[in-house]
């Protein structure tokens, strides 16, 4: 009996020197591996204090509310189990996990969350102001999540007349169905924007989804130009399944920058997709277009309902319009798009060459007109207008002129066809508009 209680108790130290030992190994790749460790809060504890300890794993269980900015060390990840932070905090790459609670924060810096909740920092009520913490979001981190809720807009970005700017690229902002923004102030909502005059750097890739854009537009004042969404030179642009609601000037407007004071140069918006958006102007029709391409190449304008658009001394629902002739103008394609209401004094859809030109491969097809001022309003003064113009398959209903052409301008490569004009033709085009090789069908 007592040989085998030695040989018994030889095996339980064997077994403890072994599990000793892969302990120690263990930790000993940990260390080589360079894992972590990990600091947890306490009730009390000085949240400054607990971030000194450098790279690791922060477990938050508590409230921690501070006037100071709080530095989070570069590449550490923070873990919300119940806690808070409330206050200004610099991130530098840092990993949000748990169920993250930032409100009453104030964000700098950058993490590496593929995706930043709106949720987990604004207010989403209504009520309280959330442009500041969107844009600080976007500064943060390039895809952003709205979930629904009402985002109260009132400050402006950086002191201009817009709410929530974008001049970075690749960000993405989505939301879900409820996932509104409201503004009652005489702002534009987004502007996207790049460096004026350089092109080569444009702002890219930026992507709006899925968010209804709302303004409170009382009817007391008209601004022109301020605009809901604007962009200002990026080079690729989607915007899709959102919704614009009274808006103030344009419900989208590819905008423009002035010239280079040296090489007259501007920076174009290319690459655009803007596709099954719902843009309605309101009963007061108290704004300009609905959308507007003022300078745009490679733009696709596709299967979006336009409803109650434009003042009756404004164009209309859609509105291709170079401010001269510097800006560029090709590319454009208008296809499949329904545009009902429009009071604007060009009608539904309107290529306007007044003040410049030219414009290359401008395609207008499938169109859905209806109780509109005018179905497709065509002004045409200066030498070389446009070339490659398909007006194609449109169907303008008999409650609504179908065409006018207006000027003496030039063009050529026009092809007219297929059209469903359920009401008869008032004008031909006239003598003294010169169209190069005009096929009617």
């Amino acid at each position: 009996m007592r040989q085998y209680h030695c040989k018994e108790h030889m095996k339980m130290n064997l077994f403890l020197k072994y599990r000793a030992l892969t302990v120690l190994i263990g930790l000993m790749v940990c260390m080589m591996a360079g894992a972590a460790p990990t600091y947890y809060d306490t009730a009390k504890g000085n949240i400054h204090q607990l971030f000194k300890n450098g790279q690791g794993m922060y477990v938050l269980r508590y409230t921690h509310k501070f006037s100071d900015t709080l530095h989070v060390p570069r590449g550490c990840e923070v873990k919300f189990k119940g806690g808070r932070l409330a206050g200004p905090i610099m991130f530098d790459d840092t990993k949000l996990s748990g169920k993250v609670n930032l409100k009453g924060s104030h964000i700098r810096g950058s993490v590496r969350n593929n995706t930043f909740n709106a949720s987990w920092l604004c207010a989403m009520d209504g009520v309280t102001d959330d442009a500041p913490l969107i844009n600080e979001i976007i500064a943060t981190c390039r895809n952003v999540f709205f979930p629904k809720g009402i985002y109260r807009l009132v400050s402006a970005y950086k002191r201009e007349k817009f709410h929530i700017g974008i001049n970075q690229d690749n960000i993405s902002l989505s939301g879900e169905k409820g996932t509104v923004f409201l503004t009652k102030e005489q702002l534009g909502i987004v502007c996207v924007f790049s460096k004026p005059y350089d092109i080569a750097n444009s702002v890219r890739n930026i992507q709006l989804k899925g968010i209804t854009f709302r303004t409170i537009n009382d009817g007391s004042v008209f601004l022109q130009w301020t605009h809901a969404i604007q962009t200002k030179g990026v080079n690729g642009f989607t915007m899709e399944n959102c919704t614009i609601e009274d808006f103030w000037g344009d419900g989208i407007c590819l905008n423009h920058y002035g010239d280079n004071p040296e090489t007259g140069e501007r920076a174009r918006n290319q690459n655009v997709r803007i596709e099954n958006n719902i843009i309605i102007g309101g009963d007061l029709h108290n704004n300009r277009n609905g959308i507007s391409v003022i300078n745009g190449q490679n733009v696709l304008i596709q299967g979006n309902v336009i409803r109650n658009t434009s003042r009756k001394d404004m164009p209309g629902a859609i509105d291709v319009e170079p401010n001269n002739s510097a800006y560029t103008i090709e590319d454009i394609r208008i296809i499949g798009n329904t545009i009902e209401e429009s009071r604007g004094r060009c009608g539904a859809i309107e290529i306007c060459m007044v003040n410049g030109g030219p414009g290359y491969h401008i395609y207008v097809e499938n169109n859905y007109i209806t109780k509109s001022n005018l179905g497709l309003y065509f002004c045409l003064k200066t030498e070389d207008t446009t070339e490659h113009f398909v007006i194609r398959n449109n169907h303008i209903t008999a409650d609504t002129p179908p065409y006018k052409f207006v000027g003496n301008g030039k063009s050529k490569n026009w092809n007219i066809s297929g059209n469903n004009f359920k009401r008869s033709v008032s004008q031909k085009i006239p003598g003294d508009l010169r169209i190069e090789n005009l096929q009617v069908r």
